[in-house]
């Protein structure tokens, strides 16, 4: 098959692919305006940077400021002896002369670039300058150098992770084999295309890539397959065109989707599909595509036997491809105007055409093209019973094909063989390169294996580790569990003996008053009275125990310190309980420091030196005496202590004094309630003040209880 055969494949895929390729940034005013600024405002690299992105941003607009830009770069890059700004301004001034199709000058500029990329080993750069080399040479219709630049820029992209270039490589490449009838390697480069556009996420490539494949498929008759690849590149140029407006990727795919329900028969279907190019194009005013739309529409109709409309579509066709020098899309537009004509029995004109076709494809050597007219030809003959023109136009055809099987095309047998070399050494390269994965992937699970063992081994240890945790956890729940239950067993036992004791004295005490009151004395019924409001204090101050511990215990009472001072607080919580000692003829004392301010929770302070100053007022004989001091100790910490000289607790008591599910208490020297609830209350509160409490004492001498509070700063 002949590279022209296919020519206006060719130069879609040069502007879809390689222009995308070859310009990374679209013309915009805004970069413009920006880059500008910056070569105003900026000096050395900086500057010379700004002017090669200008330069290729506007070089569709302004091909001679764009030069001088290059140029200017280039000097400047020069003068500061900077190799790689010096190779990227070689680069840009070769973009520039490719896009100004002097591919000559091009190729000049290109090479130097190459030298100082090989010479600096800049790899992304060699690879994206090889790739254009290779379009330039593609364009000269020297395939077999062209082949060779895009081999060499695939090996320069993989050591740079160039993902895009590769793929446009690979594209070409993919297309070159296409056009000379190696599909086999044309899908093999083109799927290799397509996964390196992912790589780099370059989504335009992707779509493209599966509209080549789509062609491929197309061109070998294998509808289905084809139709699936235009499908996808649908998807992909339709989710494009909901960002950027641009339809041209989803008229080109509904283009061929077209083609192919009309080989199939899908008349209907067919015009759907070239209609909607039709509109897509004259929206977008794209010339070239609107008469190639048109063309369609005048094959269709000839499909169907609407010979006259296909006249005039295909007349209008063939006006915009005079308008736009398609030349070598007018054979297919002479041929199917020619067949109409006939058709309509305009034999002469319809001939003439079919001549005219025929004459076009020869002279652009498109011999697929003239393949199909003597088809159509022989049909039409075979018709008309001119059996000696139908075997004549089967002759040519004959004659053809064996020029195609005989190599009778651009690339010739000698040349096909350097295209094999080129694949086989590429094909040696990747199986080294799988190879050298291969054995790094076996290095890699050797070092994961032992890295698995050490985490294996690592993970035993904390799971160990967390299974003793958990077993030391679980055994200090218990034990909790225990004292809990203890406590619980404690808390009933107050209940049921203390609390019920008080409770069952003020029954019988009320029972006997109201019995034989109008028999009692004052003396008696005040002795009476007396002895029922010492149970009641007794029941009201065990129950205020009670409620408090309970709310400690279901962590009910909230913590709130404050800065507190010392004096004012233990003057306030001693108040009610003077008159307690006074009626047992106590003398109570105090010695405070003035000054001292601690951070501590109010009420519970208060509920803590209450509880104490009441245990040394009820445990002190009539008559005695209670000192409470405040002091500084040290530099963070305040003690309070409370001094009596009453009974006094023995050593062996003292160690339980602080245990719940202790069962001895003794009573106090007038026969007071004493749960020992109070100084477990206690303790609890001093620890959530951060203090501490010690208790000494000696049996008939007296005891001292101190504790300490965090101090803040003097007022």
């Amino acid at each position: 098959m002949n590279k022209k055969i296919l020519w206006s494949t060719l130069f879609l895929l040069t502007i879809a692919i390689t222009y995308s390729a070859i310009s990374e940034e679209k013309f915009n005013l805004t970069q413009i305006d920006s880059l500008r600024k910056a070569i105003n405002n900026t000096k050395g690299l900086d500057r010379i940077s700004a002017q090669l992105k200008l330069s290729l941003l506007i070089v569709g607009n302004d091909s001679h400021e764009s030069k001088n830009l290059a140029n200017s770069a280039l000097l400047a890059a020069k003068t500061a002896n900077h190799k790689s700004l010096e190779m990227q301004a070689y680069f840009t001034l070769g973009r520039i002369n490719q896009a100004l199709e002097l591919k000559d000058i091009s190729l000049a500029y290109l090479d130097t670039s190459l030298t100082i990329s090989e010479a600096i080993h800049d790899n992304w750069y060699k690879g994206e300058i090889l790739f254009r080399k290779g379009v330039i040479k593609h364009s000269l219709n020297e395939d077999i150098i062209a082949l060779e630049n895009f081999n060499a820029s695939i090996q320069s992209c993989r050591l740079s992770n160039n993902f895009k270039v590769m793929g446009s490589s690979y594209s070409m490449m993919g297309t070159i084999f296409r056009v000379n009838g190696l599909y086999d390697r044309s899908i093999e480069y083109i799927i290799n295309s397509k996964l390196n556009y992912e790589k780099a996420g370059f989504t335009e490539g992707k779509a493209w890539a599966a509209y080549l494949l789509g062609r491929i498929y197309a061109d070998l008759k294998l509808s289905q397959k084809a139709l699936e690849y235009f499908r996808e590149a649908l998807e992909i140029y339709s989710q494009m065109a909901t960002i950027d407006g641009n339809q041209s990727g989803v008229a080109i795919c509904y283009s061929q989707i077209g083609l192919l329900n009309l080989e199939a028969g899908n008349f209907k279907e067919a015009y759907k599909d070239i209609d909607f190019t039709l509109k897509t194009y004259s929206a977008s005013k794209e010339k070239y595509g609107l008469s190639n739309a048109y063309k369609n529409l005048g094959m269709i109709d000839y499909a169907v036997g609407e010979y006259k409309l296909a006249e005039t579509h295909l007349n209008e066709s063939f006006k915009i491809k005079k308008e736009v020098d398609d030349f070598l899309g007018l054979p297919s537009v002479y041929e199917y105007l020619g067949l109409s004509l006939i058709e309509q029995g305009q034999k002469e004109d319809g001939f003439n055409k079919l001549q005219l076709a025929l004459n076009l494809a020869k002279s652009n050597n498109q011999k697929s093209i003239q393949l199909n007219i003597y088809s159509k030809l022989t049909k039409v003959y075979l018709k008309m019973n001119d059996l000696e023109n139908a075997v004549n136009c089967q002759k040519k055809q004959i004659e053809i094909q064996d020029s195609l099987l005989s190599g009778d095309a651009d690339i010739k047998m000698e040349q096909l063989q350097a295209i094999y070399e080129i694949d086989k050494k590429n094909g040696l390269i990747l199986e080294l390169e799988k190879q050298n994965e291969i054995n790094s992937l076996i290095i890699k699970q050797h070092r994961t294996s032992q890295l698995i063992m050490i985490i294996g081994i690592f993970i035993a240890i904390l799971i160990s580790i967390l299974i003793y945790w958990f077993y030391t956890k679980m055994r200090h729940k218990n034990l909790e569990l225990k004292e809990t239950n203890a406590a619980k067993d404690k808390f009933f036992a107050i209940i049921a003996h203390d609390l019920r004791g008080p409770t069952v004295n003020l029954a019988a005490f009320l029972g006997h008053l109201n019995d034989t009151f109008n028999e009692l004395s004052p003396n008696e019924l005040k002795k009476i009275l007396s002895s029922l409001h010492k149970s009641a204090e007794n029941v009201s101050v065990l129950l205020e125990n009670l409620l408090i511990w309970g709310q400690s215990q279901l962590n009910k009472i909230e913590f709130n310190p404050s800065e507190l001072k010392l004096t004012d607080v233990i003057q306030n919580s001693t108040k009610g309980l003077i008159q307690s000692a006074d009626n047992k003829q106590i003398n109570v004392s105090f010695e405070l420091n003035d000054e001292i301010f601690v951070k501590a929770d109010l009420n519970m302070i208060q509920t803590i030196v209450r509880n104490l100053l009441s245990n040394a007022i009820k445990f002190t004989h009539r008559g005695g005496s209670v000192i409470i001091k405040s002091e500084i100790t040290n530099l963070n910490k305040a003690t309070v202590s409370i001094t009596d000289n009453g009974v006094g607790i023995e050593k062996s008591s003292l160690v339980k004094i602080f245990d719940i599910t202790n069962t001895l208490h003794t009573p106090g020297t007038e026969n007071e309630l004493s749960t020992g609830l109070g100084l477990i209350l206690v303790k609890d509160f001093i620890e959530k003040n951060n203090g501490t409490i010690t208790i000494d004492s000696q049996k008939g001498k007296g005891t001292v209880v101190s504790f300490t509070l965090p101090t803040t700063l003097k007022h």
